[in-house]
C-alpha cells in the first residue's frame, strides 16, 4: 500500500567528487571442508571500499497540508529536527566506525504561511556549499553561504 506523509527527506548527495579507497581483505578460517574432512578449507579474499572524506548535503521538507491531515504537530517537527542534528550518534558499524560521520550544520527554515513564502526548490537553492580547493580534505576547505530570501531566515544548528 502507498503511504503518504508530511515529511520528505531526499537522498544525500556529495558536494564534491569523492575518492574511493579500496583495500584487500582476507578471512582466514582453519576449518575442514565438507567433502574431505582431512583437507583444510581455503581462505576467502575480498575487497573493502571506503570514502576517506566527503561532504554530503541532504534536503527535505514538511508538507503542511499533509501534516494537518495526519495530525503531525509542531512537536513532531521538533523531534525531526533533533533526530537530524544527532543523526550519527550511537550509529557505529563496520561500515561506519564511531566518529567517522557527523552532522556539521542543520539549516531549518520556517515559513510564515501554510503554503510557504517560497517553493522548496528556491529555499534549497538558497544554500550554497562551495569548495575552496581542488581536492577538499576537511570542512575548512568549504564555504557555506545562504542567499537571503526576503522574510525567510533559517535557524542554524551545529551538529553535536
Amino acid at each position: 500500500i502507498g503511504i503518504r506523509g508530511p515529511v520528505s527527506i531526499h537522498c544525500a548527495v556529495s558536494v564534491s567528487p569523492i575518492e574511493i579507497s579500496s583495500m584487500q581483505i582476507t578471512k582466514s578460517v582453519n576449518g575442514e571442508t565438507q567433502k574431505d574432512p582431512d583437507k583444510k578449507s581455503s581462505d576467502t579474499m575480498g575487497m573493502k571500499h571506503r570514502v576517506d572524506f566527503g561532504v554530503y548535503v541532504i534536503y527535505g521538507s514538511i508538507n503542511t497540508q499533509l501534516a494537518t491531515k495526519t495530525g503531525f504537530t509542531a512537536e513532531d517537527s521538533e523531534l525531526i529536527k533533533k533526530a537530524l542534528i544527532t543523526l550519527f550518534e550511537n550509529d557505529c558499524s563496520s561500515a561506519r566506525p564511531d566518529g567517522s560521520l557527523e552532522v556539521h550544520k542543520l539549516y531549518w527554515w520556517k515559513h510564515n504561511a501554510p503554503i510557504g513564502q517560497y517553493s522548496s526548490a528556491k529555499v534549497h537553492r538558497s544554500l550554497e556549499i562551495t569548495s575552496l580547493v581542488e581536492v577538499p580534505k576537511s570542512m575548512k576547505d568549504y564555504e557555506i553561504s545562504i542567499t537571503p530570501l526576503d522574510g525567510l531566515t533559517p535557524e542554524i544548528y551545529d551538529g553535536i
